[in-house]
């Protein structure tokens, strides 16, 4: 129990079986710490991908995986300041974790802006709203969704965050949503130590 101890925003990595070996996969973790709630990762299934095929067609409960012990540095220096949270897609994990975190052990507010291809793509929405209407002074979610609204512009992101300037900030999704919201966020002059992405 204590070697798989672990911090919002962290991730395991599992030996995923393949052609008589193993295939190593980091995935980060959707549960939080301060919850008596089993270590949780979520797969997107990936066209092609041997371990996320395998792990969502083949795995069966009552089976067993070898995982390394939580790992990564995508961790809030604090749980009580603002945060502005950008996921993308499946990038939504660690930074559900982080907000989950740090509604129970901390004070600030906390904005997520979640991007997706549509709405049948967005991950944990329940579990998101039902979030947001239990925590309603401190945490707004932001769904952009690039079929409605085509994919987001740094100066739109920018407005967006612009409340949170001063807050830290963590970024997890696809390659060109991560570079336009640090861009965003070199744009309202927010210091470099404020700003963590997870690729």
């Amino acid at each position: 129990g204590e070697r798989f101890r672990y911090q919002p925003g962290q991730f395991l990595t599992l030996r995923v079986p393949f052609e008589g070996g193993w295939l190593p996969r980091c995935y980060s973790l959707s549960s939080t710490p301060l919850l008596d709630e089993p270590l949780r990762v979520t797969v997107k299934r990936v066209h092609e991908g041997r371990a996320s095929n395998w792990l969502c067609g083949e795995l069966q409960a009552g089976q067993t995986l070898e995982v390394l012990p939580p790992a990564g540095v995508f961790v809030p220096r604090s749980l009580d300041g603002d945060l502005l949270l950008f996921g993308g897609g499946s990038g939504v994990t660690p930074v559900l974790s982080i907000l989950r975190s740090a509604l129970l052990a901390g004070s600030g507010r906390i904005l997520l802006i979640y991007a997706n291809r549509d709405e049948a793509s967005v991950i944990f929405r329940d579990q998101l709203k039902a979030l947001a209407s239990e925590h309603p002074q401190r945490l707004q979610v932001i769904h952009w969704l690039d079929s409605v609204q085509g994919i987001p512009a740094v100066s739109q992101l920018a407005e967006l965050a612009r409340p949170f300037a001063a807050a830290e900030a963590f970024i997890c999704g696809p390659g060109p949503y991560m570079d336009a919201a640090v861009s965003a966020l070199q744009s309202l002059d927010m210091p470099a130590a404020q700003v963590h992405v997870e690729r």
